[in-house]
């Protein structure tokens, strides 16, 4: 063993000596050529095996190295270069430019031809910008803003103003005499659901309402949805026109159906009329396009679709008058005689040349518009009262920055000042009369519209005081407009009176962007469908899941594809086995087959509706609180209950619930959880066998075997090929094995989810009697409430449980196996 004082190498070689240091310089001048050979190696674009962007170390290499040359240090940029162009791959033309793409005839070019398969609305590039936008019912809708916008909408509805684009809702007018109007209305709908179009309330034309229509002499059944109506007034009081007019507002889904019915009513034809499809500029919407007019000669009754001509804007919450109030500015006629040249003649000085009265009935609109610039909020009118205006072009009243729009409280509510009361009561039938109805005026307030560009010139010619109005822009044409008051919440009883309080505004075609832009300027909040939904949860009003409407069948239809396609994208692995938890529909709500069970129907399936009697359901809400028999009142077998649930404790069912009936055990178990203040559900569906899940497992593993058995025969055809052609490229054909695919997936979807359960009724250890179309928490009522419907037989049963008390039922998701209390009432 050496000592520690001799080198580490004594032992082996010897006596060797190494320097203490290190002379820096010679060990320089001795690596000079080492880091020349690597300098050069790096440098050279031969003999090297990574592209120069790849040989750069990690911190510094760019995603666009490969196509873009700057994003490489300059030094390195010559050699990319070069390995570039020995590639062989050309360079990349240069994009135009933007400004270019964006010219108005590019523009206008590229919108005709997205318009082609849905249709656009007037507001709907203002929208593209702003939110998300969905294809629905031929349209291009808006579905939600781009923002957070769940709880700012609600408090637009409960305190602010809320708008929304209606104008896909299309409009038919039926014009004709009186009496027979009538007659074919009462037709189409009944007197027991409610007033209809003939009542007497609306025929004057200072309400307007909404009805329920069904197929000709279809009543319950063979519902096709709830429309808006409106009657033309006359204008006077003295004599009583025979020939009137109605504008019926359809949903697009059953718009047409609304169309044949009238027809078939009324024994019409079609009339033929010529139309111009070319449109010029995409901010218009000339009203002689696509308007197919239906006569009847013996009648004189006559039928015009005016889908897509006509602006409707929906407005909702308490600031939506002074919205209004502050959007539009009556319009004064001057006090000089009419123009006499062309140039400065409008429409409203030849109307007002062919109806001379028409003056005077102005001065009483604008009276009654004034006395109610002060309402706090549209829920203290008149339950669907018209009113007809005659406003300044909107864009002359617009705000330079986005503001809100306040009711001039203090003025109203000063009652130091004497009140001053006009001892002249104006009948209601002038304060809606309006020459929006007449269909010349209409296309003339649509043609004479002075475009943005065109108001934008003559402002830079003619202004010579920033912020006052020049002459061309007080001679512009006056904008005839229609507001529809929705009285809201009337039950006191499940939300606050007046709320989703709103108006509906009228607007001719061409104005609807310019009106819109004023609307939002002055603080309304613009919602889509989304908000819509929660709007209608909120209300309590079903809107699109009526079970036997037109309506709520597609979209039913629509959100089942929708909700299968996520499922079953999916892995295996992911999915909820809805067999385990007891859901035999998780998608879709089987109400015939509900229906079918409760009323042990076995000739074939048992159509079923809505129930919408007047005094039925006023019978059974007397039976809910226990003043009334429910056997006694005779509800039909084949009858669906609108409910209205509000769950007791914790949890949100969602869409698709089952509603069950309870037990007595449940009743005891609620009662307990209470006392310990425990907020779990009352029972727990115990988990069910799968008896398909080994059928699942062996057929996924056959498919597997034979999709490997027909690739490999394929790899031995080509392999079979390329011996008997040596060198030459062969190509054989791709796998035709869609059908099997297809095959495949059909079946194990059903054997996932059967399309036609076994049964409903019984499809758990609770008797299901009913669905939840809807279900959300409520921000108004800081719970979580939901819309349903029940079987009749179902609810009479209820009853035998539910002996005294609150009547309860059971609720349970779609999702979990938990059952939990809620309290059920009456919708409508």
């Amino acid at each position: 063993m050496a000592s520690a004082n001799m080198q580490f190498d004594a032992a082996v070689g010897g006596t060797v000596e190494l320097p203490p240091r290190v002379d820096q310089l010679k060990f320089a001048e001795s690596r000079t050529e080492e880091v020349f050979q690597m300098l050069l190696t790096m440098n050279s674009g031969l003999n090297q095996r990574k592209l120069m962007h790849q040989s750069l170390p990690c911190h510094m290499r760019r995603r666009a190295m490969s196509y873009n040359v700057r994003r490489l240090p300059r030094r390195f940029r010559q050699v990319h270069t070069a390995q570039f162009n020995k590639s062989g791959v050309s360079e990349k033309k240069k994009r135009p430019s933007r400004r270019y793409r964006r010219k108005p005839t590019n523009l206008l070019r590229e919108y005709e031809r997205r318009k082609r398969a849905f249709v656009w609305l007037e507001t709907h590039v203002w929208h593209a910008k702003r939110f998300h936008m969905t294809s629905r019912w031929g349209y291009k809708l808006p579905l939600a803003p781009c923002s957070k916008g769940y709880r700012s909408s609600y408090r637009a509805s409960s305190k602010h103003c809320l708008v929304h684009d209606l104008s896909y809702e299309g409009c038919v007018e039926v014009s004709g005499e009186e009496t027979r109007l009538k007659e074919g209305f009462r037709r189409l709908c009944s007197e027991r659901v409610g007033l209809t179009l003939a009542a007497k309330a609306y025929t004057a034309g200072d309400r307007a309402g909404y009805v329920w229509l069904y197929r000709d002499g279809a009543y319950p059944y063979g519902c096709l949805g709830r429309v808006r109506f409106v009657w033309r007034a006359n204008g006077s009081t003295n004599r009583q026109e025979d020939r009137r007019s109605v504008w019926i507002f359809a949903h697009p889904t059953f718009y047409r159906q609304v169309v044949e019915q009238l027809v078939k009513v009324f024994q019409l034809k079609n009339a033929l009329r010529d139309t111009n499809d070319t449109i010029e500029d995409i901010t218009r919407n000339p009203a002689d396009i696509r308007c197919p007019r239906y006569r009847s000669e013996a009648t004189g009754v006559e039928v015009v679709e005016l889908k897509d001509t006509l602006n409707r804007f929906h407005l909702a919450g308490p600031l939506s008058h002074a919205t209004i109030v502050k959007t539009f500015n009556l319009y004064k006629p001057p006090a000089t005689q009419p123009p006499s040249t062309e140039a400065h003649r409008t429409w409203y000085h030849d109307f007002l040349d062919s109806k001379p009265k028409y003056s005077k009935i102005l001065a009483q609109q604008a009276s009654y518009w004034q006395e109610l610039k002060g309402v706090t909020s549209p829920g203290e009118l008149s339950p669907g009262e018209v009113i007809a205006l005659l406003v300044q072009d909107p864009r002359l009243n617009r705000p330079l920055k986005r503001s809100k729009a306040l009711p001039q409280v203090p003025a109203r509510y000063d009652f130091s000042q004497s009140q001053r009361q006009d001892p002249t009561v104006q009948p209601r039938a002038i304060r809606s009369f309006s020459p929006l109805w007449d269909e010349s005026i209409r296309n003339r307030v649509s043609g004479d519209m002075k475009s943005t560009h065109e108001l934008s010139v003559i402002r830079s010619v003619e202004t010579l005081v920033a912020g006052e109005l020049c002459r061309s822009e007080t001679a512009l044409q006056p904008l005839p407009v229609l507001l529809l008051q929705n009285p809201g919440s009337q039950d006191a009883a499940y939300k606050r009176l007046g709320y989703g309080a709103g108006w509906e505004l009228i607007v001719p075609a061409g104005y609807g962007l310019a009106v819109w832009h004023s609307l939002v300027m002055w603080g309304a909040r613009p919602v889509g469908q989304q908000q819509l939904d929660m709007l209608e949860l909120e209300t309590g009003i079903d809107r699109t899941g009526v079970p036997d409407t037109v309506l709520g069948q597609e979209e039913a239809s629509r959100r089942h594809a929708e909700a299968l396609s996520k499922y079953f994208h999916r892995p295996s692995n992911k999915r909820v086995n809805y067999t385990k938890l007891a859901i035999a529909s998780p998608f879709l709500c089987p109400w015939t087959q509900l229906v079918q069970e409760w009323n042990k129907a076995s000739d074939g399936p048992l159509p079923f509706f809505v129930l919408r009697d007047q005094e039925a359901l006023a019978k059974l809400r007397l039976a809910l609180e226990r003043k009334f028999n429910v056997h006694s009142i005779g509800l039909p077998p084949a009858a669906l209950i609108p409910v209205l649930l509000t769950l007791k404790t914790r949890g949100n069912p969602g869409d698709n619930a089952l509603i069950c009936l309870p037990l007595r055990t449940d009743f005891r178990t609620n009662r307990q959880n209470r006392l310990a203040t425990v907020h779990g559900p009352v029972y727990v569906e115990p988990a069910h066998p799968d008896p398909h899940g080994k059928e699942r497992t062996v057929l996924r593993a056959q498919h597997l075997k034979t999709l490997k058995r027909l690739r490999n025969r394929r790899v031995r055809q080509k392999r079979r090929l390329q011996r008997a052609n040596p060198g030459v490229l062969v190509r054989i054909p791709p796998a035709n094995n869609r059908a099997l695919v297809e095959q495949q997936l059909k079946r194990m979807a059903d054997l996932w989810l059967p399309a036609t359960p076994a049964t409903v009724r019984q499809q758990c250890s609770r008797e299901c009697f009913g669905y939840v179309t809807q279900a959300g928490f409520s921000l108004s009522e800081g719970g979580v409430n939901g819309i349903g419907y029940v079987t009749a037989r179902g609810l009479e049963k209820l009853f035998k449980i539910c002996t005294k008390g609150t009547v309860k039922v059971l609720v349970r998701g779609t999702r979990t196996r938990g059952y939990r209390f809620a309290t059920i009432r009456l919708a409508g």
